[in-house]
C-alpha cells in the first residue's frame, strides 16, 4: 500500500468528507449556519481544506438541507444527500464514503462541529499518510487525538459493511495496529461544538467577540427588572450608537455593529445598583467584550492614539441621550455642572465625563468628515 501512496502521491488524490446532515439537538441551533470567523461553521469547514489545495469536498447534508446547498453551491464543492440522517452521524458517513471516486487514495474526514483546523495541521497529515505504511493517521495535540483522521481508502468497504455498535470510532478502533497519531501545534483539532458553550469557545479562540443576541439582551434586562424608563433609554443609546457605527464603517472604520448594539443595550442593566457600571459589568460575565464596554460606559479611559472602538461609540451615545431623547452634549451636561458647582470632587468627575465625550465627537467628526449635528439631524431628527 506504501509503493501505491508514493507512486500516486498528491493532494489531488485525497478528498475531504464533511459531515453537516445533523439535527443539533444539543446546540438548539443550526449548527452548519452559526456565524464563526467572519462567515458560517460550514464555510470555515470547507475552507480548512481549499486553503490547503484539496479540491475533491464533499459535504454531507440531511436535516435542512435546502438551507445548505446555496452555501454549498456558492463554495464550489459537492453536496451528498444522506436521506437516511436521522440514523446517525455514521449514516451520513457511510454515504460520503460511497460517494468517492475510485481515484482517491485516502480522505478526511471531519464533522462540522469541529470546524477550525490549521493549514498546516493538514499538510503534516499529508506528509506522514504519503511516506509512512500506516492507513489511518490521527492529529494529536498534547497528547490528545483530534480531527480529522486520514484514512486509506483501503478501509471504503469496510466503512460501506460495518454493521456493529459504535459507527466509525468503533470501527476505526479495530486497526488500531495501523493507525499512527502525529503531534501538531494546533489546538483547534480539539475544538468541537456539542453545546452553546463548546461554541462560545470556538468564538473566542476565533478571535470572535461573543455577544448575546438581541433576545437574550431583554431576557438579561427582565431578569435584572430594569425599569421600563431605563429600557427605553438604552434602546435610544443602541440605535444612535448603530447609526454613528454605520457612518463610520463607511469611513473605513472597523466596527462591529452588533457589540455596540448589544453594549448600548445592557449598558444600564444595573442602573440603581451602587457602582452601577462595575455592577452591570459583573452580570455580564459570560461576554467579556461587552462586559468590558459596560463597565466604561461611565468613566472612560482613553487613548488619544487609538482608533475608535466599540467602547468609545456606546460612551459618546449614552452622555447624548438624556431620558429617551438626544439632545446636544453641553445641554446634557449643562444640568449636573451646575447641580455639583460646591463639590469639587464631583465637579471634576462630571467635567471630566464631558471632555471625554467632546473628544470622542471631535474624533468622530473628523472621521465622517461631517458635524455630528448635521448627521443626527438627518438620520435620527435629533437636536444635536
Amino acid at each position: 500500500m506504501l509503493a501505491e501512496k508514493v507512486n500516486k502521491q498528491g493532494k489531488d488524490l485525497l478528498a475531504a468528507i464533511i459531515v453537516a446532515a445533523g439535527y443539533s439537538f444539543r446546540m438548539k441551533r443550526f449548527k452548519p449556519l452559526l456565524p464563526l470567523g467572519g462567515s458560517t461553521v460550514l464555510e470555515q469547514a470547507v475552507h480548512s481544506f481549499l486553503d490547503r489545495g484539496i479540491k475533491d469536498i464533499r459535504v454531507v447534508v440531511g436535516h435542512r438541507a435546502n438551507e445548505l446547498f446555496p452555501v454549498i453551491d456558492k463554495l464550489g464543492v459537492q453536496s451528498i444527500v444522506n436521506n437516511n440522517f436521522t440514523e446517525g452521524m455514521f449514516s451520513s458517513v457511510t454515504v460520503g464514503v460511497k460517494s468517492l471516486s475510485s481515484e482517491v487514495l485516502g480522505f478526511f474526514l471531519l464533522p462540522v462541529d469541529n470546524p477550525i483546523v490549521n493549514k498546516t495541521t493538514l499538510e503534516t497529515l499529508q506528509k506522514t499518510f504519503f511516506s509512512t505504511a500506516f492507513g489511518i493517521i490521527y492529529p494529536s495535540y498534547q497528547g490528545r487525538r483530534g480531527h480529522p483522521p486520514l484514512i486509506s481508502s483501503h478501509y471504503i468497504n469496510e466503512v460501506l459493511t460495518w454493521n456493529k455498535p459504535g459507527g466509525m470510532r468503533a470501527m476505526l478502533e479495530q486497526h488500531e495496529q495501523d493507525a499512527l497519531d502525529v503531534d501538531v501545534d494546533d489546538p483547534g483539532i480539539l475544538l468541537d461544538m456539542d453545546t452553546w458553550e463548546d461554541y462560545q469557545v470556538m468564538l473566542e479562540y476565533c478571535g470572535d467577540i461573543r455577544v448575546p443576541s438581541e433576545e437574550e439582551c431583554y431576557e438579561i434586562i427582565k431578569r435584572a427588572n430594569t425599569p421600563v424608563k431605563v429600557i427605553n433609554h438604552c434602546k435610544q443609546v443602541a440605535q444612535l450608537g448603530c447609526t454613528l457605527g454605520n457612518y463610520l464603517i463607511r469611513c473605513g472604520s472597523h466596527l462591529k455593529l452588533d457589540l455596540i448594539r448589544t453594549a448600548a443595550l445592557l449598558h444600564d442593566v444595573a442602573k440603581g445598583e451602587p457602582d452601577r457600571a462595575q455592577a452591570g459589568a459583573r452580570m455580564l460575565v459570560n461576554y467579556p467584550e461587552v462586559a468590558t464596554i459596560v463597565a466604561e460606559h461611565m468613566d472612560i479611559c482613553l487613548n488619544p492614539d487609538q482608533s475608535l472602538t466599540e467602547k468609545e461609540i456606546v460612551y459618546l451615545a449614552d452622555k447624548l441621550v438624556l431620558s429617551d431623547q438626544i439632545i446636544t452634549l453641553q445641554a446634557r451636561f449643562a444640568g449636573p455642572l451646575e447641580k455639583h458647582k460646591n463639590d469639587q470632587e464631583v465637579f471634576i468627575k462630571i467635567r471630566q465625563r464631558l471632555s471625554n465625550a467632546e473628544s470622542i465627537q471631535t474624533k468622530i467628526e473628523q472621521r465622517i468628515k461631517m458635524p455630528l449635528h448635521d448627521l443626527l439631524k438627518a438620520d435620527l431628527g435629533g437636536q444635536c
